[in-house]
C-alpha cells in the first residue's frame, strides 16, 4: 500500500466527459490522485488521472472500485459523486422504467457510493462529500419531471446527510450547476411518443433547451475551476451554486413567491 502525501485522494464518476472529465483533470494538476470512474473508457486514450471502470448501478462495481482505490492508498480523501443521466418527455408519455433508470443513477448511485466510503471517512474522522445536483434540483423544469424530482431527491438527501455527518468531521457539499456545455443534453432519454396536445410545447422546450445547452451554456473547464476552489476551500458551507444562471435562478427561486416565480419559469420555456 502506498502512502504518498502529495495531494488527496479523490474519487469522482462520471469521469468519461463533461463536468467529471474536466474537474478530474483540473484536480489532478492541482496535485491529487485522482481515481476517474465511468461505465467504460476507450482503450488507448490518455487521461490525465487514472480512470477506474464503475457503474455505480451496481453494488459489486462500486466495492470493487472502492476496494481497488483502498489496496493501494488505505483511503478515499474525497468523495465527488457527479455521474447523472437525464430525461425529455411528458410525465405521461414516459415509461416508468426510465424514471427509475433516472433514480438508479442519480439518486441510487450517490447513495451507493456514498455508503461504500463513509465507514472509512468516519473512521478517519475526516473526508469531503460533494453531490453534483442541478439547480433543477430546487427548479420544476417541464418535459424534464423526472430528471428534476431526482435532483430533489438528492438535495433533500445531502441536506440531511449534512446534519448527520458535520459532528463527525466530514464535510457534504451540494454543488449546483446552472447551464453547462456537456453532452448530457445530447444523451437525454427522449420519449419517443408524445400525445399531440403535448406537441407544441413540448417543441419550443426542446428549442430553448438546445440553446441553453449549446451556445448559452457555461464551459466545463470553466465549471471545474470553480468546483475545484469550492472543495479545496476547507469551508461546510452547503449549497453551491456554479456555471451561468444559477446564482441568479436559485436567489429568485428562493426570494419571489410561486405566482410570480412559476410564470417566469414558464414564459422562459414558451419562447420560439
Amino acid at each position: 500500500m502506498r502512502n504518498d502525501k502529495a495531494g488527496r485522494v479523490i474519487l469522482i464518476t462520471g469521469a468519461t466527459r463533461g463536468i467529471g472529465y474536466s474537474l478530474a483533470t483540473e484536480l489532478s494538476r492541482r496535485g491529487n490522485k485522482v481515481f476517474g470512474a465511468g461505465r467504460s473508457w476507450k482503450k488507448g486514450n490518455y487521461v490525465p488521472f487514472v480512470p477506474l471502470t464503475m457503474d455505480i448501478t451496481s453494488d459489486k462495481s462500486v466495492e470493487q472500485g472502492v476496494r481497488m482505490i483502498l489496496d493501494e492508498y488505505g483511503r478515499v480523501d474525497v468523495l465527488i459523486c457527479n455521474a447523472g443521466i437525464s430525461n425529455c418527455g411528458t410525465v405521461e408519455d414516459t415509461p416508468l422504467g426510465i424514471a427509475g433508470e433516472i433514480f438508479e443513477t442519480n439518486y441510487f448511485g450517490t447513495v451507493r457510493l456514498i455508503r461504500a466510503v463513509l465507514p472509512l471517512m468516519r473512521k478517519a474522522g475526516k473526508g469531503t462529500i460533494a453531490c453534483v445536483s442541478s439547480a433543477g434540483g430546487k427548479i420544476g423544469i417541464p418535459f424534464q419531471s423526472h430528471y428534476v424530482a431526482s435532483k430533489f431527491a438528492l438535495e433533500g438527501f445531502a441536506e440531511s446527510l449534512w446534519q448527520e455527518l458535520k459532528p463527525l468531521g466530514i464535510r457534504v457539499l451540494l454543488i449546483e450547476p446552472g447551464d453547462v456545455g456537456t453532452a448530457i443534453w445530447k444523451n437525454t432519454k427522449r420519449t419517443g411518443l408524445c400525445q399531440p396536445d403535448y406537441v407544441p410545447a413540448i417543441e419550443r422546450f426542446r428549442a430553448v433547451k438546445e440553446k441553453e445547452m449549446g451556445s448559452g451554456a457555461d464551459s466545463p473547464d470553466r465549471v471545474a475551476v470553480r468546483i475545484a476552489d469550492i472543495i479545496g476551500s476547507g469551508g461546510t458551507k452547503l449549497r453551491h451554486p456554479v456555471a451561468r444562471w444559477s446564482s441568479f435562478i436559485l436567489t429568485a427561486r428562493k426570494l419571489l413567491p410561486d405566482s410570480i416565480f412559476l410564470r417566469l419559469v414558464a414564459s422562459n420555456y414558451a419562447k420560439h
